[in-house]
């Protein structure tokens, strides 16, 4: 098993008639000029059939020092709400073992891919803690290095940022504030004690490497959401963005047009319902297609759609930390 975050399982029951396409840019490829490279012939005309019907941001601004709920979500989350979905704060969640760093005003929360945990490692650090999770009703399994599956009642009701949201941040700003998070917050700050003297970390500081000082908790889209039959979820894109991988991202984008964008176009050549739903790491885009008029041809004759531009208009408005 590949020892780092599994990404999120896209699901196979799904519309694909209706996609969204998570990932699909973001500030480094803009700034070196790779949206130019892209060749996406099947993007390009699919776009150029449809017209963005409704579009939206994740909320950056802190109330009280707090985000607002709908902050927690990454934007492929919430675009769903253009189905009629809303997100479901339940009792399932995964756990990721991290490492916090501490400074004088502030605790902010390094890439947990970059602590290079081994599964060896992470399923000794887990049985260290399971029993003490156990006594709150939380139930705690083992997938991969850094993830854990967690099942309780504690999380029920609770948001829970994703992980995007708050590496290279300070996490006090990303933990829920509701009273109903103290038992999780009380679990947290005992499982630091008990993390800070584990003979893993003894054996991690002795190497010179990062040590696993606590823990972050928060959700798969499919624990968010029942998407059955109401779009297909594509996060193709999502490990070549965080590693800022330009070429795994550019290849990421010609296997989804030559297969989600050629199969959408494929749909709407025949007069089936479609649509398209562009996200970045702050912003969404939902495209329906245009209605065939006089105004809407003498329209396209002065403001083309082209990829580029599509993509670009996913980066206005984004936050600059």
């Amino acid at each position: 098993m590949k020892e780092g975050l599994s990404p999120n399982p896209t699901p196979t029951s799904l519309d694909a008639q209706h996609s969204i396409i998570a990932y699909a840019c973001n500030a480094n490829e803009a700034q070196s000029g790779d949206l130019n490279a892209l060749y996406l012939p099947h993007l390009a005309a699919l776009l150029g059939k449809m017209t963005c019907v409704a579009n939206g941001f994740t909320p950056s601004d802190r109330e009280h020092g707090k985000h607002s709920e709908a902050a927690y979500l990454m934007p492929h989350e919430s675009a769903l709400n253009v189905f009629g979905l809303s997100p479901q704060w339940g009792s399932e969640a995964l756990i990721t073992p991290c490492h916090w760093q501490v400074g004088m005003n502030e605790v902010v929360m390094l890439n947990p891919a970059e602590i290079q945990l081994s599964q060896a490692e992470s399923q000794a650090l887990l049985s260290a803690i399971q029993p003490y999770f156990a006594e709150d009703g939380l139930e705690v399994t083992y997938e991969s290095p850094l993830v854990w599956r967690a099942r309780g009642r504690l999380f029920e009701g609770l948001p829970f940022a994703a992980l995007e949201r708050v590496v290279g941040q300070q996490v006090n700003a990303w933990m829920p504030s509701d009273a109903k998070a103290k038992p999780l917050q009380r679990l947290q700050s005992e499982m630091q004690m008990l993390l800070y003297q584990h003979p893993v970390n003894d054996q991690r500081s002795l190497q010179g490497r990062w040590t696993v000082n606590s823990f972050w908790v928060h959700r798969q889209t499919d624990q968010l959401y029942d998407l059955t039959g109401k779009a297909q979820l594509h996060l193709d894109l999502k490990e070549a963005t965080h590693q800022s991988n330009a070429a795994q991202w550019r290849e990421g984008w010609q296997h989804l047009d030559n297969t989600v964008c050629k199969s959408l176009l494929n749909a709407l050549s025949q007069q089936q319902e479609v649509s398209l739903t562009l996200c970045s790491a702050h912003a969404w885009r939902h495209y329906r297609p245009q209605k065939t008029s006089w105004l809407n041809t003498f329209k396209s004759l002065f403001t083309s759609t082209t990829v580029h531009k599509e993509l670009s208009a996913l980066l206005k408005d984004a936050p600059t930390s």
